[in-house]
């Protein structure tokens, strides 16, 4: 699976991701946000399971999200897309304890502490 093994396709997503948000939400443009969407949307019907099944389509939601909000010109609603970052998070960590996950623990952890900064920063 491709967020329990230690695949260096899916740790170079995770570290890409955790770059990407590192100094912020607002130094990442939503086309970033877009592209990064489609890189996991990709790796996961590459890779998945019915576990990660739940993680795609989360990020097809915020995905759509986001293209509406880019097609207006406007943000999008901060409330709608830290709902789907709340979801992202409690995902990533059930998957991040199942015993398949020990090879990937460190950057799960990782990848979940930036999904939890990026709320913050949507709450703000």
């Amino acid at each position: 699976m491709a967020l329990t093994s230690q695949d260096p396709q899916t740790t170079a997503l995770i570290e890409q991701t955790i770059s990407a948000f590192d100094s912020g939400i607002q130094t990442t443009t939503p086309t970033d946000g877009l592209s990064l969407i489609d890189q996991w949307l990709e790796l996961l019907d590459q890779n998945g399971n019915d576990e990660t099944d739940e993680i795609a389509d989360v990020l097809e939601d915020l995905k759509a999200e986001l293209e509406e909000s880019k097609q207006n010109g406007g943000s999008p609603e901060p409330s709608v897309v830290q709902a789907y970052l709340e979801d992202l998070i409690d995902i990533t960590q059930s998957v991040m304890e199942s015993p398949e996950a020990s090879a990937q623990q460190t950057e799960l952890q990782r990848l979940v502490s930036t999904l939890e900064s990026l709320n913050q920063q949507v709450s703000k």
